[in-house]
């Protein structure tokens, strides 16, 4: 089917003989019909023996490019994989409507801004200015670490949107540019970034490197950002806790730790005094957001980064059973409106999947699904600890 471009609302199918002509080059057409307003086929690989991953990704590729100049996109799922007979549906290509820039640049800024507020509200904090400058501080140390927490920051997030947006064009999927949230400088001064794909995957492949492309980059940041946040952190001692306590109540809170973070201190145990602790860097605190950001992410659910890459290796059901205990796992560990606005927003958990979502993923590719789950784990802060 094909939408003309002038008359965006008239709608053409090629007809059933251009599409079988197509599909017979590479299958044994069984039957087609009109099914859901769009040319249906069920086709089955010749003797009914599929083959292997690659023929078939190969096989594929081929048919949407001849089906390419027709403006439609071949649908492909199982009927019955044993038979190998397989259902392909045409359904219209649609042309992406260009996205307003000047959204994504207003936001830029404004995330931009509230970072700096919450990076001046760190350096200039009476808890840090007192340890970090015992001698006395100048205006150019608090913007030196004002600087620093946005660099970093802005670094993580922004690492995390191109992996998806650089992945996205290298396999030819339609995305915006990243809108970045602008968030409470409590909390960091943002809420992240996503982009908006503006067409599908064509297959497992695509959907999965698109899914953890972000997280993996934007992980690989925070390590960075984690290891010279603990450098610039300083051990203090029991006496220090409790003089800093007196003089300023209520201003030296305790983050919920995640497994990452006491890995590191584990690491750093040899400097800290018996009974005292670390003053961390608002670098270090910086790492905290992007552990928090990558975990979020990696969640197996719905339609977040995670949740992408295991629909490419599941199907809809179970893909959806997995999202639910996901969703549980969220809720337990204290992140409570997250896990409802998910379940909210995507329906239940569900996930459309790609064009063509009969071809399996590599197991390098599963193994690669699996250290995900484990940064999650590492990363994930759990905030029931803070209740």
């Amino acid at each position: 089917m094909s939408v003309s471009d002038d008359y965006p609302s008239v709608i053409s199918y090629p007809t059933f003989g251009e599409l079988s002509d197509v599909l017979s080059t590479r299958f044994e057409v069984l039957m087609s019909a009109m099914e859901y307003g769009a040319p249906t086929f069920v086709v089955r690989w010749p003797n009914g023996v599929v083959p292997g991953p690659e023929e078939q990704d190969r096989i594929f590729q081929d048919i949407h490019e001849m089906t390419k100049k027709l403006r439609v996109w071949p649908l492909v799922r199982w009927r019955n994989q044993s038979e190998g007979e397989v259902y392909i549906r045409f359904v219209p290509a649609q042309k992406a409507k260009k996205s307003d820039v000047k959204i994504n640049y207003v936001l830029f800024i404004a995330t931009l801004a509230t970072i700096a507020i919450a990076g001046f509200m760190q350096a200039t904090s009476p808890v840090f200015l007192t340890l970090f400058y015992p001698n006395g501080w100048t205006f150019l140390d608090i913007a030196l670490v004002t600087i620093g927490f946005m660099a970093a920051l802005m670094g993580i997030i922004f690492t995390h949107e191109m992996g998806h947006f650089l992945t996205a064009k290298n396999r030819g999927i339609e995305a915006t540019l990243p809108y970045f949230i602008p968030g409470l400088p409590q909390l960091g001064g943002t809420f992240g970034a996503f982009i908006q794909q503006k067409s599908p995957p064509m297959n497992r492949k695509d959907l999965f490197d698109l899914g953890l492309a972000g997280p993996f980059a934007g992980f690989a940041v925070t390590l960075v950002v984690l290891v010279i946040g603990f450098f610039l952190s300083i051990p203090v001692t029991a006496e220090q806790v409790v003089a800093l306590d007196e003089a300023f109540p209520g201003m030296s809170g305790e983050l919920a730790v995640p497994l990452l973070f006491m890995f590191f201190e584990m690491i750093y145990s040899d400097f800290i005094p018996a009974g005292g602790t670390i003053y961390m860097h608002p670098l270090a605190f910086v790492a905290w957001v992007g552990m928090l950001i990558t975990a979020l992410n990696l969640f197996p659910v719905s339609q977040l980064d995670g949740g992408h890459a295991l629909r490419s290796i599941v199907g809809e059901k179970y893909h959806k059973y997995i999202g639910w205990g996901a969703m549980a796992v969220m809720f337990l560990m204290g992140y409570y409106m997250m896990a409802i606005l998910i379940l909210l927003m995507s329906k239940g958990g569900s996930h459309p999947g790609p064009l063509n979502d009969i071809v399996p993923l590599s197991k390098a590719r599963i193994a690669i699904f699996l250290l995900a789950m484990v940064i999650l784990v590492i990363c994930i802060p759990p905030l029931y600890a803070m209740f």
